[in-house]
């Protein structure tokens, strides 16, 4: 658990005169500003046998007021928002066959006001929603990037010609349970917190007698890898889950007297397939496929032209292809194809299928000390109204990319 605060503000006058062709005048201004924000936030991360689970709590508000005035000039404005969020993910395995059961309660509470004095204007306004998705599957996913850690730990040992001999796979599988010892333990201080991280590493290798070179080569590798060798998250396993979520959502405005509520109720039903592999040590593969589909019951609404009731139905198919070939090189590409229906009255609405495909992809290339490139390119469309022969298709296309190519000449 973590608590932050922090606060910063300002505040200033001017006074100035002027005197141009006998014309005198004199520019004032004041400004004050102060902001502050808080955040308590909780984590928990639990893997064993019969137990994953994670909880995460956060509570953040942050206050702001600018009052500023000049000659001709004011402003006087505030603005407070308050947010609570919940979310606990469990899912309890029968083992050995890995059968589970799962529940996931989510909450969310926020608060918020704004208010203008200049120009009269002000809202506040009160949200929150609850979801408690329940469920059971087969299967089981397993982080493994640990075990990748210390492989790249000892091919580097290897590399630095530091080692006096292989390491056993006895002695690996031990490497890779400290390295998650490690990197699960509480600390308060990161400076202290990397000095026990390499005190314990170098004790394991000295123990083992895997090395006895105490040299700053060999130390310098040990602090590079430990540091760059566990940044991409590695999983394997497949996974068949299917669960329902019920949800509840409440949102009013107070600064309106009379339709100012908007308040429903919806259940979701979702089956889903996925599959992780690490085909090697520098390859990574996933893939999956899902349906999704929710009912929703509209109890009050702001809004008079939604009706009643609400549809949404979705199917989804994605991929992921990742290549790591060390700790400076990464690419990756991944693709995700859906079909959607939403519908008022019925659950299928002819004229409200779509269709979208998203194709992204990533990567760092370190070709030297002198020349590195990095790029990021991602291409996303869709269509409304595909099986509709009565109205003219509608499509949707965008194209974001980023390119950085450093060169030191000299």
């Amino acid at each position: 658990m973590d608590f932050i605060f922090q606060s910063n503000g300002q505040n200033s006058s001017a006074k100035a005169f002027y005197d141009h062709d006998n014309y005198r005048d004199t520019l004032k201004s004041d400004n004050n500003q102060f902001y502050g924000s808080s955040n308590v936030g909780y984590s928990f991360y639990r893997n064993t046998q019969n137990v994953q689970s994670t909880i995460s709590a956060n509570a953040y508000g942050n206050y702001s007021k600018t009052k500023s005035s000049s000659n001709n000039y004011k402003q006087d404005y505030s603005y407070l928002n308050n947010d609570l969020s919940v979310n606990y993910d469990l899912k309890y395995f029968i083992t050995p066959a890995n059968w589970f059961v799962t529940a996931a309660p989510d909450y969310i509470l926020r608060y918020y006001k704004y208010k203008n004095r200049e120009a009269d204007n002000k809202s506040k306004n009160l949200t929150t929603e609850a979801n408690l998705k329940i469920g059971g599957g087969k299967g089981r996913i397993e982080q493994v990037q640990d075990f990748r850690h210390a492989i790249l730990l000892i091919d580097e040992l290897n590399k630095r010609g530091v080692s006096k001999r292989n390491i056993s796979e006895a002695e690996m599988i031990e490497l890779s349970i400290l390295i998650s010892q490690l990197k699960n333990k509480r600390f308060f201080d990161a400076r202290k917190q990397k000095e026990a991280e390499l005190i314990a590493l170098d004790s394991f290798f000295v123990d083992k007698g895997i090395v006895d070179e105490k040299s700053i080569q060999y130390f310098t590798g040990l602090e590079d890898i430990w540091t760059f060798g566990g940044l991409q998250v590695r999983e394997s396993g497949k996974q068949v889950l299917f669960s329902i979520t019920p949800g509840y959502s409440f949102d009013k405005n107070f600064e309106d007297e009379e339709n100012n509520i908007n308040e429903n109720i919806m259940m979701r039903y979702n089956l889903s397939f996925v599959s992780k592999k690490p085909i090697s040590v520098k390859w990574q593969r996933n893939y999956g496929f899902g349906i999704d589909h929710m009912y929703q019951k509209r109890l009050q609404q702001r809004n008079e032209n939604y009706g009643e009731k609400g549809y949404f139905t979705q199917a989804t198919v994605d991929g992921q292809i990742g290549y790591y070939p060390n700790t400076r090189t990464y690419f990756d590409l991944s693709s995700t194809v859906g079909l959607s229906n939403s519908g008022g009255e019925n659950i299928f609405d002819k004229e409200q299928y779509s269709a979208g495909l998203r194709i992204a992809t990533s990567g760092y290339y370190y070709i030297s000390e002198k020349l590195r490139l990095g790029y990021s390119i991602k291409y996303e469309s869709g269509k409304t109204g595909i099986f509709n022969n009565e109205v003219e298709n509608t499509y949707f296309k965008r194209l974001d990319y980023y390119i950085n190519l450093s060169y030191a000449i000299f």
